[in-house]
């Protein structure tokens, strides 16, 4: 299929990580291999990335199913960071959860990327054709379904 036009030549531009936005999209963690021996010792300080982001903002994460779903909820609440947050209930309150299939943690890798107009306001995603650094695995079936779920939630 031939674009007709680019999405820069219709106004749009990927933002800067300072951009004003209105959630962060994050998977959580959950392939061995990618943790080797140490997928235990993520899950602290990952839940204190994501409790930290949600005091100031949204959070949503790709989880696979409703037992990750769980599995997450109860890491989050009852981390360390948890403990010291004094508006605790507020902070999760900014947490929701999608049941999106993934490979692991890293959104970027996986999603698609949101772009903006600032003349029309509107929103896009664009799908980058990520390769994996040209390593030859199987990621795209599963990628474009992930993709497509977020689409789905998002618009």
């Amino acid at each position: 299929m031939k674009v007709e036009n680019t999405p820069s030549e219709l106004g749009f531009y990927f933002p800067a990580e300072f951009y004003p936005q209105e959630a962060m999209w994050l998977s959580w963690p959950h392939n061995e291999e990618s943790w080797p021996g140490k997928i235990d010792s993520i899950y602290n300080p990952y839940c204190e990335f994501v409790l930290r982001i949600a005091e100031h903002q949204k959070v949503k994460i790709n989880v696979a199913d409703y037992q990750m779903e769980e599995f997450a909820r109860n890491k989050i609440a009852h981390s360390s960071f948890a403990v010291k947050l004094n508006n605790l209930d507020r902070t999760l309150n900014n947490i929701s959860y999608f049941h999106h299939p993934t490979n692991d943690a890293w959104c970027r890798d996986h999603g698609p990327a949101f772009i903006i107009n600032p003349v029309s306001d509107e929103k896009a995603i664009i799908d980058w054709g990520y390769n994996a650094w040209e390593i030859s695995i199987l990621l795209t079936s599963w990628m474009t379904l992930f993709q497509a779920l977020l689409v789905m939630h998002w618009g």
